[in-house]
């Protein structure tokens, strides 16, 4: 129940609770009251008034009267009663003056202390001049009378009182069975959760430890308390280049989820174990502090069957690099006397040339691929002018958009600055952006765009026209080996290593790579690279090399 509904539940027990004690009010005055007196009379009149006043409310359209259905109303008119009550009795000092407790009690269950102020003040100003001039005869009770007023008084306030707070009551039971419910609930999640064998920790957005299960504690090999504790120290990682790596710095500022397999966790003793961290931001509230969810599990089996794998194909990529080469080179040499051959074997040689020509392509990316993880690629760390970068590919892709019929055009913001890194990095993912949507674009065009980034490097994007991707594929794009389902991605050859390949190279110029995309509405992809690329291979004699270079182009 909202407020509002808590609100309006409250005002109509108010209502209820009244006009029951009302009729017992009533009821105690007309039992109690002797009959033989002057002021009888009168007082059975005031008591007939007030029936009639508490007999409005079970009409269907006393609700509408907002005059006399209003809290204030009943208020002023239940403080009026007991004042003449109260006068036409003799003075306060009799028992009919207990009825003052319900009025004070009403008046502070909803307005406080000041409501119970005015009415104190308001008997007052009618008590206190009526005793001074006593121009009524004060009424006699008997002994009995005085007793069962007494008595009646004392039931009608335990009675006010209970109904008041028999809402406040049943809500606080409520809230302590809920209360107990979430503890349960509480239990069976930290039970869950320890259950499980992936390592989980949730952090604050300064890096502290807020939670932690068992797994977590038995990765990092600690005795003591993690909660409060900095993770960057709790659980260092590095890259396989021996780069540290801040989990805290990678988790602030994203609000989206990310996914990591690159990096290990180094022991106090010197091991590495390799983990698949996800982290995923959580916000608490609408407006709240955003905390972090970090998900850790032990890929040192399939990290070693990966090495095993990528071994093989660097071993595999190397050895048919030569005999490709020379095959190719020979039938492009056999085609040269395409005049003296005939057409069907003229038509095997180009198919055979084409399909040497493909399976050259895809061993130079699984050579590429190698090179990435291996971090054996050339640094080559000199500024980058992304309008002659952009310019270059544009005219390199030009004769492949004429032959589809698509357009091709290059869009450069105003103040892109220049970045210093590796424009061989930065060439090979837009060739290979340029590449699928190449691939998969058959009508309309593709715009390559260069434009300031919010961290002062370079945001680059190609975006295509083509048939798009759908948002289940998209979550896989830039997974090793991994092909949309679409039976349109099937009609073109591939390995599904090209995206993965962008997604090494940019993570070695600590840059950012990542696709929007409507299905059959085109893609967008994007590479923001920084001012400065901070590479992984950042050894000494690199660092000379690069820096004599800087220094004689300065």
């Amino acid at each position: 129940m909202d407020n509002h509904g808590r609100a309006l539940h409250k005002a109509a027990n108010y209502e209820r609770v009244t006009r029951q004690v009302r009729w017992l009010t009533i009821g105690t005055a007309l039992i109690t009251i002797p009959p033989d007196q002057p002021q009888s009379l009168f007082l059975y009149g005031l008591m007939c008034v007030s029936a009639a006043y508490n007999m409005l409310h079970y009409l269907p359209n006393f609700g509408r009267l907002r005059l006399l259905s209003s809290r204030i109303t009943m208020l002023v008119l239940d403080n009026l009663f007991v004042a003449a009550l109260l006068l036409l009795v003799g003075s306060i000092s009799t028992p009919y003056s207990a009825f003052l407790v319900f009025m004070i009690i009403s008046a502070a269950y909803w307005y406080g202390l000041r409501g119970s102020l005015g009415v104190i003040a308001g008997q007052a100003l009618a008590l206190i001049p009526t005793a001074m001039w006593a121009p009524f005869k004060p009424l006699s009770l008997s002994e009995p009378r005085t007793i069962a007023i007494s008595l009646l008084v004392l039931l009608i306030i335990g009675v006010f009182v209970e109904r008041l707070t028999r809402a406040e009551r049943q809500e606080r039971h409520e809230l302590e069975a809920l209360s107990r419910d979430n503890q349960t609930e509480r239990e069976r999640l930290l039970n869950l959760v320890n259950s499980l064998n992936d390592a989980i920790f949730m952090i604050d957005d300064r890096g502290r430890i807020i939670l932690h299960n068992g797994a977590a504690q038995a990765l990092v090999s600690a005795k003591g308390e993690l909660r409060g504790r900095d993770l960057t120290k709790v659980l260092p990682l590095q890259r396989r280049s021996k780069q540290a790596v801040s989990l805290v710095e990678l988790a602030q500022g994203n609000t989206d989820p990310q996914q990591r397999r690159d990096l290990g966790y180094a022991a106090p003793d010197g091991s590495i174990t390799d983990l698949d961290i996800s982290i995923t931001p959580v916000r608490l509230g609408a407006a709240g502090a955003i905390n972090y969810i970090i998900v850790g599990r032990d890929i040192t089996k399939e990290k070693s069957l990966d090495q095993q794998r990528e071994e093989f194909i660097a071993v595999a990529s190397h050895e048919l690099r030569t005999p490709l080469t020379i095959v190719e080179a020979a039938l492009s040499t056999a085609l040269l006397a395409k005049p003296q051959l005939s057409s069907q074997l003229t038509l095997l040689l180009e198919q055979a040339h084409r399909n040497t020509v493909f399976l050259g392509s895809i061993v130079r990316d699984l050579t590429t691929l190698s090179q990435a993880q291996d971090d054996t690629i050339p640094i080559q760390l000199r500024p980058v002018n992304p309008k002659l970068l952009l310019e270059q590919l544009v005219n390199d892709f030009m004769p492949q958009a004429k032959e589809k019929n698509l357009s091709l055009k290059l869009v450069l913001l105003p103040n892109t600055p220049s970045i210093l890194s590796t424009e061989h990095h930065i060439h090979e993912v837009l060739q290979n952006y340029l590449t699928n949507a190449m691939k998969y674009t058959q009508e309309g065009g593709i715009i390559v765009k260069a434009a300031p980034s919010q961290n002062g490097g370079v945001l680059f994007a190609v975006q295509d026209s083509g048939i798009g991707i759908s948002a289940s594929d998209q979550r896989h794009l830039f997974t090793k080996f991994y092909r949309s389902e679409d039976y349109r991605t099937r009609e073109t050859g591939g390995t599904g290593l090209g995206l993965y390949l962008c997604l090494e190279l940019a993570e070695r110029l600590n840059a950012k790579v990542w696709c929007k995309s409507t299905l059959n509405h085109g893609s967008t992809f994007y590479l923001e690279v920084p001012p400065f690329s901070q590479l992984q291979r950042d050894h000494a004699k690199v660092v000379e090399a690069e820096v004599s270079t800087l220094i004689d182009q300065l």
